[in-house]
């Protein structure tokens, strides 16, 4: 808990170091000694202003002083209470830096739509005043550093403290440093964030690879042969040319500009940028090589998208990759646990 001058943070037996306790939560009410003590907004009203531009420093922070978290999953919860349980277990095999995406999305996805952050906070929907707060915040200021690069938004956020620290700023006022700094018009951003309730989601529609038509001399093994029509779909030869059609969909309302990577079967890639305001958008190439794969946001900008499982798509489906991958990791666990467990007994 936070207080002007004094912060309350909290810890509990068995607690690994790693999983990001009690270290997260000390650096963020230490945190609150800025956004809000020194910075003084109306919680009441603006409550994001104090929660989310804290929740995202507290991030921020810890990547920097720690680096990456370990996945801690606790058991043995305590029946009838909304307590964590008392066991920890760290995956070393679930790693995050301090994701704003992992650690937000989850909570946010669900409010996505609820309320337009422009409204005070005491009319949110009760179940989604934090989600907004805290998590909506972070992740909208997250994608305007990955936009704008770490040393702007730096630059915004210390020049909004100097500027308003023993003072009571209100949302415009942020965003009019914000824009003074940056040195660009980004109504279009803040008006999808806060004065509205969009949802962002742009996914890899559909992908497809077929011979395309060709007629001239081409190169077949080393030596120049004379093409016309189109080549053979299963052709491996260097001379096959493949009409390649990537299509992008913007599922969400939100609009944000996005590239889309193309990686083909001979290891070429190709980017493309788009500004992501149409619904759709076909993109075409012809190359000596077949598709393997095509993502849209490669780079993971927009971490307000709320659904990153249509970000990408392979040509052909590799389905069973993943259940083998896991389904083998935890039979090599329970391999170990019976043989521990065979050693007792």
């Amino acid at each position: 808990m936070e207080y002007p001058t004094l912060f309350t943070a909290g810890t509990r037996l068995f607690n690994p170091f790693g999983g990001g306790s009690p270290e997260g939560v000390t650096i963020h009410e230490a945190g609150h000694q800025f956004w809000y003590a020194l910075v003084g907004n109306n919680e009441f009203e603006y409550a994001w202003l104090d929660e989310g531009l804290n929740t995202f420093s507290t991030s921020r922070t810890y990547n920097v002083a720690y680096g990456e978290e370990q996945y801690v999953k606790r058991y043995f919860k305590p029946p009838g209470t909304d307590m964590r349980g008392f066991f920890p277990l760290m995956l070393d095999g679930i790693r995050y830096s301090g994701s704003f995406w992992q650690e937000r999305m989850n909570g946010y996805r669900l409010a996505a739509t609820s309320d337009s952050q422009a409204i005070p906070t005491y009319m949110y929907f009760p179940s989604t005043g934090s989600k907004l707060s805290y998590s909506k915040t972070a992740l909208w200021l997250a994608t305007l550093e990955n936009y704008l690069g770490w040393d702007t938004l730096q630059a915004i956020l210390s020049t909004f403290f100097e500027r308003w620290k023993f003072r009571h700023p209100k949302p415009e006022d942020f965003f009019a440093v914000a824009e003074e700094v940056a040195d660009q018009d980004l109504d279009w951003f803040f008006d999808q964030v806060y004065r509205a309730a969009e949802e962002f989601d742009y996914a890899i529609e559909s992908v497809k690879s077929k011979s395309a038509a060709v007629e001239g001399m081409v190169d077949r093994e080393g030596e120049l042969e004379y093409v016309a029509g189109p080549a053979d779909d299963d052709a491996d030869d260097a001379g096959g040319v493949y009409r390649t059609e990537v299509v992008v969909r913007r599922v969400g309302g939100g609009i944000f500009p996005v590239d889309v990577l193309m990686v083909f079967e001979d290891g070429e890639e190709v980017r493309e940028s788009w500004d992501g305001r149409y619904r759709w958008r076909k993109f075409v190439e012809e190359r000596p090589s077949k598709l393997s794969y095509a993502v849209v946001d490669p780079d993971f900008i927009l971490l307000l998208d709320t659904n990153r499982t249509n970000n990408s798509r392979l040509r052909e489906s590799q389905a069973t990759l993943p259940a083998v991958k896991w389904t083998t990791r935890w039979m090599l666990w329970l391999q170990d646990f019976l043989a521990t467990f065979g050693f007792f007994v």
